[in-house]
C-alpha cells in the first residue's frame, strides 16, 4: 500500500486527545472518565513511559451524538 494513502487516511481519521475532547465536547476530566469507563477506546496506543493514544474520529462523533446532554 502506498504510504501517502496511509498518511492521508491517518490525517483524516485519527485524532489526539485534545481534538477528541473537542469532538465530544468534554473537559479533560470528563474525557478521561469516559476512557476509564470504557465508553471511549483508543484506536491505537503506543509508548512505554508516556502513552500516546489516537482515537478514531467516527467513533468519537458517534459517541458525541449519543451521550447525554446536561442542561
Amino acid at each position: 500500500m502506498d504510504s501517502s494513502v496511509i498518511k492521508k487516511w491517518i490525517e483524516e481519521n485519527l485524532v489526539l486527545q485534545d481534538e477528541a475532547r473537542s469532538i465530544t465536547g468534554q473537559s479533560v476530566s470528563a474525557f478521561n472518565q469516559s476512557v476509564q469507563a470504557g465508553k471511549i477506546k483508543a484506536f491505537v496506543e503506543f509508548g512505554e513511559l508516556r502513552k500516546t493514544r489516537l482515537y478514531l474520529r467516527s467513533e468519537l462523533e458517534e459517541y458525541a451524538s449519543s451521550k447525554r446532554i446536561r442542561i
